[in-house]
């Protein structure tokens, strides 16, 4: 089984503002649509797939989560987005924990936050004591640096909260990455998605990072629409020799970590 475990997809009304919100280009097949994104993941072959909604502002859950739950189904499995500067945001996020949601989805860039800002501490309790797998998008959110951008080297001091081993550091724990940020990566026990990887990788740099980070702790991911599903599925291909490490990044590990 291939899971994509980085998608988005938003009603057919918004998605065309939504793709030319962002300051980066949409390189998948997808036109960010729910049948846009089923017919990229099918082209591909991939069989399930992660949707990661994102609240953009605080106390617009309802309307981003009940959007991601009306598309789940035997394909997509949703996740749900918190603001963290909703009023009362643990609460909130220890409800949807109690409605069934297996993880959350948070984007400091998009959201503003700081990631060691200490009055998000009971955010991250919330998370940690609801089991909840967290994914935070890493790096920038598109062609500039922002004041937001988080990297590995940002979380270490949350793993004393947050437990490692149920937290996604998207695009490779960045988009812009570094060196010494991806061997960070590397030290740590959170899992990173490989979204977007051809995006910012060249095939040698993307070889040093498998060879720098086991693969029972890499997850495919397309970021679809802004990224390719199958040049992402490609590459990861083409650059992992190892059949039981190559089922363990496309299928494996996302099966263990959501529990199917």
């Amino acid at each position: 089984m291939i899971i994509d475990f980085h998608t988005q997809c938003y009603p057919d009304t918004l998605a065309p503002r939504a793709l030319s919100g962002v300051d980066d280009d949409a390189e998948g097949d997808s036109d960010g649509t729910l049948a846009g994104m089923l017919a990229e993941l099918s082209a591909a072959g991939v069989d399930r797939a992660v949707l990661l909604p994102v609240c953009p502002r605080p106390g617009h859950e309802k309307t981003v989560n009940d959007f991601a739950l009306s598309v789940s189904g035997e394909r997509i499995i949703p996740f749900f987005s918190v603001h963290p500067f909703t009023p009362g945001a643990d609460e909130l996020i220890r409800e949807y924990a109690k409605r069934g949601y297996i993880g959350v989805k948070f984007h400091p860039n998009l959201q503003r936050f700081v990631l060691g800002d200490p009055k998000l501490l009971p955010v991250w309790r919330a998370v940690r004591d609801c089991k909840l797998i967290a994914v935070f998008h890493c790096g920038r959110p598109g062609r500039r640096d922002t004041e937001y951008d988080v990297y590995p080297s940002d979380f270490i001091p949350l793993f004393g909260t947050l437990d490692p081993h149920k937290v996604v550091l998207a695009h490779t724990g960045g988009y812009g990455i570094s060196d010494n940020e991806i061997e960070l990566l590397a030290h740590t026990e959170a899992y990173a998605d490989l979204s977007i990887a051809p995006k910012q990788f060249s095939p040698e740099r993307f070889a040093r990072v498998l060879d720098l980070i086991p693969p029972s702790r890499l997850l495919f991911g397309s970021d679809t629409p802004w990224g390719n599903t199958k040049i992402t599925l490609d590459m990861i291909r083409s650059s992992v020799s190892d059949p039981d490490a190559l089922s363990l990044i496309l299928g494996d590990n996302a099966r263990r970590l959501l529990g199917i």
